[in-house]
């Protein structure tokens, strides 16, 4: 950790407020000036203090005085004045997670709303708030995977990426989970001690490999595979919609309608073979399995922590302000008999 010395403002834009004080200080003086005339048409010093004996211009000054210190003070305050900066390294623990995200056209059945993707990408962002300390990359999969996003800490940029998957992403067709645990295993870091897991979210349909046996094959690595299943076990159409926004619906050869279901039994051999857990649209399982994986130290930073200034400035404003409450444009009625001098010569009788 080391100290420097140096003064800034967190945000220096708000001293544009100081203008309005300045706009203030004119308007006053002005005015000022304007009543000064005007008592002097209407009678001068000496007969003043007779006819308007409360009357003080100092205690005008003076409370005119404090009430625009009180305005400098509070301004300089919220543009938050720093002085003497840290350098603070931070080190940044969590767990890698590479997430296989199914984009097959059965993906865009209803029988979850919106659609089993979109409720997906929606539980993904849940999980990339929440996990916001570990490494995360998304996979891609439909009849091939694709590394979409690589392991990377960027929250931004994951959410960036998410946004963008669709079902128009892939050209063959299919649910190949295999090759989709295959890619996450290659964008884990080289890193033995940093815990690997995957997170595979599709309704298993039409699947095209042994994803069985590459689960078996991340878990002799020791990389955890976890399923999340996404639709129901009943048959349901898939939507196809046109350049035009038309809904029709997805047809076979013979012109009958294509349903989807969710084949939960493939999802729970793989996430017992990858020694993870299988649920079925509900991904808060999955996120008290990854809080109870052991973090490791992946990525350290060094930070600027500047130390705050404006206390000080906010305390006298209110000082200000307290000082101005009780000080009077006139002359206190209660006070201004008062002989301090008299009050001391009573005392010696």
């Amino acid at each position: 950790m080391m100290n420097e010395a140096v003064f800034r403002f967190a945000f220096p834009e708000h001293l544009y407020a100081l203008l309005g004080v300045g706009i203030f200080i004119v308007v006053w003086i002005v005015l000022y000036f304007v009543e000064r005339k005007r008592l002097s048409a209407f009678a001068d010093k000496d007969k003043l203090t007779v006819l308007i004996p409360d009357y003080s211009p100092f205690r005008k000054f003076l409370k005119f005085s404090l009430l625009v210190l009180a305005a400098i003070f509070i301004i300089v305050a919220w543009a938050r004045p720093q002085y003497g900066v840290k350098k603070q390294n931070v080190k940044k623990k969590g767990v890698e997670i590479a997430i296989a995200l199914d984009v097959s056209n059965s993906m865009l059945a209803e029988d979850i709303k919106p659609n089993r993707i979109e409720k997906a990408k929606f539980s993904i962002q849940r999980i990339i708030n929440k996990l916001d300390q570990n490494k995360v990359s998304i996979i891609t999969f439909a009849g091939e995977a694709y590394i979409q996003l690589p392991m990377t800490t960027d929250v931004g940029a994951s959410k960036l990426f998410l946004q963008n998957i669709s079902t128009n992403m892939m050209d063959k067709q299919g649910t190949a989970i295999g090759a989709a645990i295959s890619k996450c295993m290659r964008s884990f870091s080289g890193d033995e001690k940093t815990a690997k897991t995957i997170i595979v979210i599709s309704d298993g349909e039409n699947h095209e490999d042994d994803a069985v046996a590459m689960a078996k094959e991340a878990r002799e690595k020791g990389i955890v595979i976890h399923t999340v299943g996404m639709g129901t076990t009943s048959g349901v159409p898939i939507p196809i919609r046109n350049q035009y926004g038309q809904t029709n619906f997805l047809m076979d050869r013979n012109g009958s309608p294509v349903t989807t279901k969710l084949n939960e039994q493939m999802l729970q051999e793989i996430a017992a073979a990858g020694g993870g857990i299988y649920s079925r649209e509900e991904f808060s399982p999955i996120l008290r399995a990854l809080d109870e994986m052991e973090k490791s130290d992946f990525e350290s930073k060094d930070f600027s922590v500047y130390n705050e200034r404006f206390q000080i400035f906010l305390i006298l404003g209110l000082i200000c302000l307290f000082v101005d409450f009780f000080v009077f444009e006139r002359k206190n009625h209660w006070l201004k008999d008062i002989n301090v001098f008299n009050l001391k010569i009573g005392a010696k009788k």
